[in-house]
């Protein structure tokens, strides 16, 4: 009996191991996965993302202010939806039962899908009250570097090699060890958090966190096709799908927050 590995280096994506797709080849049977397939399901999985984004922006409670001529944006609150919170911790339940149970991704991916829309359509309008367009214009940016991350790839500029899956990996460990620690500041309140220097800093750690998201992109575009270069069974097509939907929303939260950053609102 033949063992089929996977070549792709491991991605960014916490969703994405090689190891566990490769586990995943023994379970495979007469129907595999196609690159056409997981188009379509990411495309499928990011409708119900709008819809659950639609829903949560319709349901957040904007208080009405009058705009700051001199920063550029609107001095205005919004009131987070009830259940926000229950949406959150749910989404991040339901991500991490399906890491381990990529076989439900069919059906508990529409409904992470449905969760992390309904907070981001939330997040999105806390965004908007305070610099209007600044939702369009991220939304746009998230497209425009997908689409260039897929150029990158297909066009073999950025090769997903092993070497480049440990610099995304060890610069996204980097990344969460300073978003705590400017946790912990924020926790403390302390002064830094509410200077110009800071927010350089903020735009600059936030350019580096796309260009990663970008780079883990293409990992993922590599994964995708050595999946089913491998013959991974059917239904990874689901799960992929909501791997790049993971990415792609973490993508569009650094834009938004990039994006604010420039404005002058932090």
């Amino acid at each position: 009996m033949t063992t089929t590995t996977l070549d792709a280096p491991n991605s960014g994506n916490p969703a994405i191991t090689s190891r566990a797709a490769e586990r995943l080849l023994a379970t495979r049977g007469a129907a595999t996965m196609t690159v056409a397939g997981t188009s379509v399901k990411t495309l499928v999985l990011l409708l119900f993302l709008v819809a659950g984004g639609s829903w949560g922006w319709a349901a957040a409670s904007p208080d009405v202010a009058v705009p700051d001529a001199v920063r550029g944006y609107a001095n205005t609150t919004v009131t987070i939806p009830g259940g926000f919170w229950l949406a959150s911790i749910a989404a991040f339940l339901v991500a991490i039962f399906l890491a381990v149970n990529p076989q439900a991704a069919s059906i508990l991916g529409i409904l992470y899908a449905l969760l992390q829309g309904f907070c981001l359509g939330a997040i999105s309008a806390m965004f908007d009250a305070q610099t209007q367009g600044i939702v369009a214009a991220a939304v746009l940016a998230t497209v425009g570097v997908f689409v260039v991350s897929w150029f990158l790839y297909v066009t073999g500029i950025v090769k997903p090699t092993q070497r480049l899956a440990f610099a995304v990996v060890a610069g996204l460990g980097g990344l969460a060890l300073l978003y705590l620690f400017v946790w912990v500041l924020a926790i403390v309140d302390v002064g830094f958090l509410y200077s110009e220097q800071f927010r350089v800093w903020g735009v600059v750690i936030s350019v580096v966190a796309v260009v990663l998201a970008a780079l883990s992109l293409t990992l993922d575009f590599a994964f995708v096709r050595d999946a089913t270069d491998a013959g991974a069974p059917k239904f990874m097509e689901w799960y992929l799908a909501f791997s790049l939907m993971v990415t792609l929303v973490w993508l569009y939260l650094t834009l938004l927050r990039l994006f604010a950053l420039l404005s002058g609102n932090r």
